[in-house]
């Protein structure tokens, strides 16, 4: 009786051992299906967003929808750029002249010095 329970705990340390091997080999392989899986993933990302880059290149290279030498981008910024606002000492006269703000300056007198350290 002795030894038959001898041969069963060897057994079961066996068969312990055993499953401890399985479980490292299984858990190897499914480690390198993840890194397979990871890597391929990686590889798809960067072929897609390669794809997504050149049709945005191609996009822009044929459309006039976002050239805005063609056609301005925002319909209203026609308005906008004609209806300028008019702000500080500007009127609505004023604002129209392209020279107003030269013509606003007081000229500076020559051979006035400024107070100051001299040079």
């Amino acid at each position: 009786a002795r030894r038959l329970t001898k041969e069963r705990r060897a057994a079961s340390r066996q068969l312990a051992r055993d499953a401890l091997v399985l479980q490292q080999m299984h858990s190897e392989q499914e480690r390198q299906v993840r890194t397979k899986r990871t890597v391929e993933r990686a590889r798809v990302r960067k072929i897609m967003d390669v794809e997504a880059h050149e049709l945005k290149k191609m996009a822009t290279e044929t459309s006039v929808i976002m050239d805005t030498s063609v056609k301005r981008y925002s319909a209203k910024k026609e308005a906008k750029r004609l209806n300028q606002r008019v702000g500080g000492n500007a009127t609505a006269e004023t604002a129209a002249k392209p020279n107003a703000k030269a013509s606003a300056k007081p000229a500076k007198a020559k051979g006035v010095k400024k107070k100051g350290k001299a040079k």
